[in-house]
């Protein structure tokens, strides 16, 4: 942190990024990466000083992790297209077609030609981006609280207050970036992160399945948000299908979480 945020300043003054707080939602991508590339630097010069090794944090890199990864993904990603399919289905959200112009709040820069005509990117240009954005954040996110933070506190606490501690770290971390708008989230982001950690327990400690899940909920977030696949259809209840960019105060989301991290204990 101590040199992270000073970078993410830098940034922000090179790119003529306004410090406004909460941060716009098209700032935080930019804000945000410098940060967390310094994590793996931070965490590789905290593992020197303890003497550990990487594997001693959930990462291993050997088949049995890659293949939890591919798992966990499958799951998150296929999870949140079933809750499209509900939505969908009660007429909640409909459908149109690729679009990667992005939402509203959440554009995407189109280049220009030479000519000076507008070129935007195809659907598969947008995902080849998205994939590899979505598979490093959640890569890092896992790292820090499923993998240095689980560590750090089980080594001061009992089990359950150290779950209960890394869950609310975790959404409240969120506030940093979205500020006390987004406290609404706070419940599910814990929930999020309670899932999580069940996942690296039911892995027996590696975190691929975790990074798998994390990941895959990113990434089919990102990919409908990026190439506008919705559009509003009739009001359904807010209290099922959450608030607006904030779907995690939605029952049905939660109950996807509920669902997923019933389905990692059965794993365990």
């Amino acid at each position: 942190m101590a040199l992270g945020i000073p970078t993410s300043l830098l940034v922000a003054r090179s790119a003529q990024i306004p410090l406004t707080y909460p941060v716009a939602p098209q700032h935080k991508l930019p804000l945000l990466l410098p940060l967390y590339l310094l994590v793996p630097v931070a965490v590789e010069v905290h593992r020197r000083l303890e003497m550990r090794r990487w594997s001693d944090y959930g990462i291993l890199w050997n088949q049995s992790f890659w293949r939890l990864m591919a798992v966990g993904f499958g799951v998150a990603a296929g999870g949140v297209a079933a809750l499209v399919a509900l939505q969908l289905g009660l007429g909640w959200r409909c459908w149109q077609s690729p679009s990667p112009q992005g939402s509203a709040d959440r554009p995407v820069n189109p280049d220009r030609s030479a000519n000076g005509d507008v070129v935007t990117p195809s659907p598969g240009v947008v995902l080849a981006a998205v994939l590899p954005l979505a598979l490093f954040v959640g890569w890092i996110e896992e790292l820090v609280f499923r993998g240095v933070l689980v560590n750090g506190l089980g080594q001061i606490w009992p089990v359950g207050l150290m779950a209960i501690a890394v869950s609310l770290i975790f959404a409240a971390s969120h506030l940093l970036w979205d500020g006390p708008a987004g406290a609404p989230q706070l419940p599910g982001l814990a929930l999020m992160g309670a899932v999580l950690l069940l996942a690296r327990w039911a892995a027996g400690g590696s975190l691929g399945l975790a990074w798998g899940l994390h990941a895959g909920w990113v990434f089919a977030i990102a990919a409908i948000d990026a190439l506008a696949l919705l559009k509003p259809g009739k009001d359904g209840p807010v209290w099922l299908m959450g608030r607006p960019d904030q779907p995690l105060t939605g029952l049905l989301p939660l109950a996807l979480l509920a669902l997923t991290g019933a389905g990692v204990w059965a794993f365990g």
